[in-house]
């Protein structure tokens, strides 16, 4: 039997802050993980800052073991009455602290009159949904986040039922001809380092970060400024799509290619029989 496990609702001070940089502390030393934006992080995080908390709720959870933090998850809906969601799902390779993650969302959720409930989602369908569970080899990015196969593993431990699955193709930025009007709803992936020629119209893309941000922080803080007064991005993340994948995505690779970048990460690929890089998915769970 391993250690005892606790588990806290959070609702700010450090507790928030571990809740925030758990998933670096936990998987930061792996090559694969996406190093995210911490502004970003804590401010979609903060129910005073997030329109989300507008007309959602939350709780927030954090377990430890020996005092150490080893696990986190969120229990959500978006308004009341809606279905019940879990999120921000980070944990060790532990089926007791998995356990006691899931039970306590599911207890709020309970509470709030749910009857199942869904996820990983972050708070809105714009962010992230899902976790990874096919494509561990490939790197993290930002707008698509990377985890060990435990996280997924566990929930399925625990009883959850696979869900909807969210394939990503990795494709050129090349000059389709295809054109779509710019937008002005900017996805918040990237913080202020948001790329505008990459949002258009039905589709947004995020540019990938995570190689600026990994690191000591005076050092994530100095080449990403650097980086990002040069625009100096290779990779950029589909992080909105409200349109035809079939015009949308064509037209993000020409906007992509005229801005600099070389590689386009997607959720359509022009090829039916090419087989996306990750998939990430959703698990259910009835009470």
């Amino acid at each position: 039997m391993g250690p005892a496990v606790t588990v806290e609702e959070v609702t700010g001070g450090k507790a928030r802050t571990r809740f925030t940089e758990l998933p670096a502390a936990l998987h930061g030393e792996d090559p694969r993980f996406a190093w995210p934006v911490m502004a970003w992080e804590r401010y979609r995080l903060d129910p005073h800052r997030n329109p989300f908390f507008e007309a959602g709720d939350a709780r927030y959870f954090l377990a430890r073991q020996r005092g150490r933090p080893v696990g986190r998850i969120t229990a959500q809906m978006a308004a009341r009455g809606a279905e019940g969601r879990f999120g921000f799902w980070s944990v060790i390779d532990d089926d007791a602290v998995a356990e006691a993650l899931l039970d306590v969302a599911r207890a709020w959720l309970a509470s709030q009159g749910c009857t199942s409930m869904e996820g990983p989602w972050s708070f809105t369908e714009a962010e992230e949904v899902g976790v990874l569970a096919e494509g561990f080899d490939a790197p993290g990015l930002t707008g698509r986040s990377w985890s060990p196969p435990h996280e997924a593993a566990l929930l399925v431990a625990a009883g959850l039922v696979p869900g909807d699955e969210r394939p990503t193709w990795r494709l050129p930025a090349a000059d389709t001809g295809v054109v779509r009007a710019p937008s002005e709803d900017v996805p918040g992936h990237a913080g202020i380092h948001a790329d505008r020629r990459l949002v258009l119209d039905g589709i947004a893309a995020a540019p990938d970060l995570s190689a600026a941000l990994r690191g000591a922080r005076v050092r994530q803080a100095w080449a990403l400024a650097k980086r990002a007064r040069a625009r100096d991005w290779g990779t950029c993340t589909v992080v909105r799509l409200d349109a035809d994948p079939a015009a949308a995505v064509p037209a993000l690779q020409a906007a992509a290619h005229h801005a600099g970048y070389t590689t386009v990460i997607a959720p359509w690929s022009p090829d039916p029989t090419e087989l996306p890089e990750t998939v990430h998915r959703t698990y259910r769970l009835d009470f």
